[in-house]
């Protein structure tokens, strides 16, 4: 396993994939998103199964995608970038070989199945490990039950096999259950890269970071950078009554506002109300009506943020 464990720190933006407005993936749209976050600071990008849409994209998309984001950070932000949330374990090993050959410094993989035991899943990750050099990050979420009703989390013990498989050095974690977040947390602090939780905010680094967690999800970063570095400048530097002011009176609120219309369509409200990539979504994603976007407007000038 890769034991620098400080590769990762602060906020990990998760990046939205622009379109045109005939749907096409608009490439350079992202480029120059990404040279935005770079050039304000953020240290740590990353496309995802979710905020990435993925699930909307080619596979031909995805590469393209992947190679845009490591090509446009040009080795000053850490780059990490996945697979689909489909296609079966060769898929996924050419997804991680890919990363591998744009110089992509973290490979972010997606298990693609229903949960089949314990071994069925280490399977998986451990021919995708054995098969590639790139270090791998665990997309941690709850796994579909594929014999029954609900959701199986990652157990702890699985987590510790995998943990110790030589490329995986930690994961992205998801659990979405606050205490077992924390049993996460606590276990593998000293031993994996933790970028916790999903859900894009701070307050979860005000839960996690007493706990040793160093890496967290952005939210807000993703069109105010500065906000993010902010906040964890604060944090790391002891200053709790200011991270704890950017949690309650400027992120909470924000979040309060815009969640109950959906995060994800409000993410690229917002980055197109700043010009930061156009606002358009391919179907069957939610496309915003002019009243969400006038929520989302609302939201951003009650901050004087345009």
């Amino acid at each position: 396993m890769n034991n620098d464990i400080n590769k990762i720190t602060g906020p990990v933006i998760p990046l939205p994939t622009p379109f045109t407005k005939d749907f096409e993936v608009d490439y350079d749209s992202l480029s120059s998103y990404v040279n935005f976050l770079v050039s304000s600071g953020i240290k740590n990008i990353m496309t995802t199964v979710g905020t990435s849409r993925f699930n909307l994209l080619t596979g031909k998309e995805i590469i393209k995608v992947n190679e845009t984001v490591v090509k446009a950070a040009n080795g000053k932000a850490v780059t990490i970038v996945a697979n689909p949330q489909t296609g079966g374990t060769m898929q996924a090993i050419q997804y991680a070989k890919h990363a591998e050959s744009i110089g992509a410094d973290f490979f972010l993989c997606y298990y693609p199945e229903r949960f089949y035991g314990d071994e069925n899943t280490f399977n998986f990750f451990k021919e995708v490990n054995d098969n590639v050099n790139i270090p791998i990050l665990i997309h941690e979420m709850p796994m579909r039950n594929g014999y029954g009703a609900g959701n199986v989390q990652y157990s702890l013990q699985l987590l510790d096999k995998l943990m110790d498989l030589k490329n995986v050095c930690g994961l992205k974690e998801e659990a979405l259950d606050a205490e077992y977040s924390n049993k996460i947390v606590s276990r593998f602090k000293d031993k994996a890269i933790i970028i916790g939780a999903g859900g894009g905010m701070s307050r979860y680094l005000l839960r996690d970071y007493k706990l040793g967690s160093k890496a967290f999800l952005g939210g807000i970063g993703n069109f105010i950078p500065k906000l993010e570095l902010d906040f964890y400048s604060a944090i790391t530097s002891g200053n709790k009554k200011e991270a704890e002011r950017i949690v309650n009176e400027i992120e909470i609120p924000y979040f309060t506002k815009v969640v109950p219309v959906g995060w994800h369509p409000s993410l690229k409200a917002a980055l197109s109300l700043m010009k930061l990539m156009p606002a358009h979504e391919r179907p069957p994603m939610k496309q915003y009506t002019g009243e969400e976007f006038e929520i989302v407007k609302a939201a951003l000038k009650s901050n004087n943020w345009i």
